[in-house]
């Protein structure tokens, strides 16, 4: 039977390159349980010769990443499996990743109309075995719920640099899924807590670094006992409207002095038991639009995901 592909990087690209100077990386919601039932599978793999580097720095050293959906054809509310191979330039497997953030390896995914977001790992449910890391095969279970595109995105690290690629996806019947609406409120609230984003500076603009700083108060009063989750103050998933944009980012503490370091919030990232009310997030946009920002902050034990959005000049 043939299908016609469902894995497909923005504009046909399908690669992901170890970032040796700059790149981004990540972090939630647990994944569903594997079904025994036999299906069929799908590959896409793509040569750096199509690559489109989407604004970052390439070195000598190149790791692709394969991405396998089982099934084939993705169905809304049918429990699928995401199975990501991570090769060397030679084709070999990579098999020295490196634990960032208590994870091996962090996948995000998120719908089109950004109703749906999840942060999930291949150890959510079951230890990373060793097989899995001879043949650098990581698989995750989602369930989705919605027909339509979804980005599928994800994060790792080897040999002290970063790696970071983005997928998108359709998934087939019903539901389906509608369009993003605009809504750049700035003050909102999540469950217990009222949340205010501030923007500095107030205009964004593509390629320079902005700080995101969020507020979070409970009842009027200063929230002050946010817990880390995954030892960081917060994570970040940053999407742009056409899923060409994908940014994992750290929030870190007021003071902070690691700055827009992604290297440093990964490997020594010593954030407090208890913190707040303030979190700041530095980060450069790659490109105009507008864009989704989900965040993740610990609070009494659960993770609790803020939702905001920006437009960038």
């Amino acid at each position: 039977m043939t299908n016609k592909p469902i894995v497909s990087p923005k504009k046909n690209h399908i690669l992901l390159t170890v970032l040796l100077c700059t790149a981004f990386v990540l972090s939630l919601v647990s994944a569903r349980a594997a079904s025994s039932e036999t299906v069929a599978m799908h590959e896409h793999h793509h040569d750096h010769g199509d690559m489109q580097m989407k604004g970052m720095q390439m070195k000598s050293s190149e790791i692709t990443v394969d991405i396998e959906t089982v099934p084939a054809q993705l169905k809304a509310g049918d429990s699928a499996k995401l199975i990501f191979t991570i090769r060397s330039g030679e084709g070999k497997p990579v098999q020295d990743l490196q634990i960032t953030h208590e994870r091996l390896v962090h996948v995000i995914i998120a719908s089109a109309d950004f109703a749906v977001f999840a942060h999930i790992h291949p150890d959510d449910l079951a230890p990373v075995t060793d097989e899995m890391k001879k043949k650098a095969e990581y698989p995750v279970r989602f369930t989705f719920p919605k027909a339509g595109q979804y980005i599928i995105a994800l994060d790792t690290a080897a040999a002290d640099n970063l790696i970071s690629e983005h997928f998108t996806v359709d998934v087939s019947g019903e539901p389906k899924m509608g369009q993003f609406v605009k809504d750049f409120s700035r003050e909102k609230i999540f469950g217990d807590l009222s949340v205010t984003l501030s923007i500095v500076p107030e205009k964004i603009t593509a390629g320079k670094e902005t700080t995101l700083k969020y507020m979070i108060r409970k009842d009027g009063k200063p929230v002050t006992d946010l817990e880390p989750f995954l030892s960081a103050p917060m994570h970040l998933a940053i999407i742009s409207s056409d899923l060409d944009n994908f940014i994992h980012e750290h929030g870190q503490l007021p003071g902070s002095p690691m700055g827009h370091d992604h290297m440093a919030h990964m490997m020594h990232m010593n954030t407090p038991k208890k913190f707040g009310p303030e979190i700041d997030v530095p980060v450069v946009f790659p490109g105009s639009g507008v864009y989704q920002i989900f965040s993740q902050v610990g609070y009494k034990g659960k993770v609790i995901v803020l939702s905001f959005m920006v437009e960038v000049e």
